[in-house]
């Protein structure tokens, strides 16, 4: 039998009923994703298989590092067939790992490929795929197109111009939605070093000078406008770690001192720091609220551990993991004060440490 068949993965008939009558045919929404905009709205093709497959895919970085692939073959400027032959190397050590089932799904769907991709097969299958993208219709929209995406939701910054999402919305001739998500993490990152010269940069695209924490929520509503103009009704927060200031919840003026004191020049504490993210998190849930958006949450990731790498590569780059901070009481503390000043957006919170998955599942079954 071969590996990728059509009940790959479907273990009962329940399974295989629910898939090839009911899912299989039915449309992608996918409302989180790392999709560029600039190469859907410039309809990229690819050089190789290498570029398409390893070009920013930080997962499968992360698996040939483990391995013990060096970085040249990496993110390095190896030639693109001895980097694909070092993923081949690496893919039959992956047995059971997503990974591995999804780039057999894609070597099926995509490329005809059944050959399960490993040393031996590398070169030979290295070859076919890049004869097949060669073809016209294997550029980026046409592959968003063959997966049946109706819409697609990237992940954008509050001072993004959005132009490349403008740009696929005023062409009729791609009928895939491509909208933004607001992802405002460096307006609450205020440890960052760079966080003044953000909040230099959300003043000018918002046309407000920002000296306080009024200005600040100004600021970032004139965004959610814009935001929402073209298309946008979710948001989506990387919050590492999960923190919550009961204190600055009741007095938002302990969180606007802080922000006045970095502004001025000074440092906040990471006892300060909370109470600033606490007194804008509220904030945003109730916008997200007022406005219908859904708010999406990333919880249990600790990010650019290692910060050699991080300074040499920048970030999402293969190099974040699974934390373990303990961070129940503030995930309730946090959906609870939104909840009690004017009621918590729809809610989807994503997990990386499957310690937390209970706990998690229980402070949410509290907010339904």
């Amino acid at each position: 039998m071969r590996y990728i068949h059509e009940n790959f993965l479907l273990n009962n008939k329940t399974a295989e009923v629910l898939f090839h009558e009911y899912a299989k045919n039915m449309p992608i929404i996918d409302y989180h994703c790392h999709l560029s905009p600039k190469e859907v709205a410039e309809d990229k093709t690819y050089s190789s298989i290498t570029e398409a497959w390893l070009g920013g895919d930080h997962y499968k970085w992360r698996a040939m590092r483990s391995n013990g692939v060096a970085e040249e073959y990496v993110t390095g400027n190896a030639p693109d067939a001895e980097k694909f032959r070092k993923w081949a190397e690496t893919l039959p050590y992956l047995m059971g790992n997503p990974l591995h089932h999804w780039a057999h799904l894609e070597l099926k769907r995509f490329f005809g490929i059944d050959d399960v991709l490993g040393p031996d097969t590398a070169d030979t299958i290295f070859e076919h795929c890049n004869e097949v993208l060669r073809q016209p219709d294997f550029t980026a929209r046409n592959l968003i197109l063959r997966s049946r995406v109706e819409v697609v939701c990237t992940t954008d910054d509050p001072v993004d111009s959005l132009k490349y999402h403008r740009a696929i919305a005023a062409d009729p001739s791609f009928a895939v939605k491509v909208y933004p998500a607001f992802r405002p993490d460096k307006a609450l990152s205020i440890l960052n070093p760079a966080f003044r010269e953000y909040i230099s940069r959300l003043s000018d695209v918002s046309g407000l000078s920002i000296t306080d924490i009024d200005s600040l929520k100004t600021a970032i509503s004139r965004r959610m406008d814009f935001f929402a103009a073209n298309g946008c009704s979710i948001s989506d927060h990387g919050l590492d770690p999960w923190v919550f200031s009961p204190a600055a919840a009741k007095n938002p003026a302990l969180g606007e001192a802080v922000l006045k004191k970095v502004l001025a020049g000074g440092e906040a504490s990471f006892d300060e720091s909370v109470e600033y993210r606490t007194v804008v998190m509220i904030f945003l849930g109730q916008e997200y609220a007022r406005r219908g958006w859904v708010m999406q949450l990333h919880i249990g990731t600790q990010r650019n551990i290692n910060s050699a790498m991080f300074s040499r590569l920048g970030p999402d780059t293969g190099f974040d993991t699974i934390a373990d901070d303990v961070f129940g009481r503030a995930l309730a503390g946090m959906l609870d004060a939104i909840e009690s000043s004017g009621g918590l957006p729809k809610t989807i919170v994503y997990n990386n440490n499957p310690r937390e998955n209970e706990m998690i599942a229980s402070i949410l079954g509290a907010f339904q």
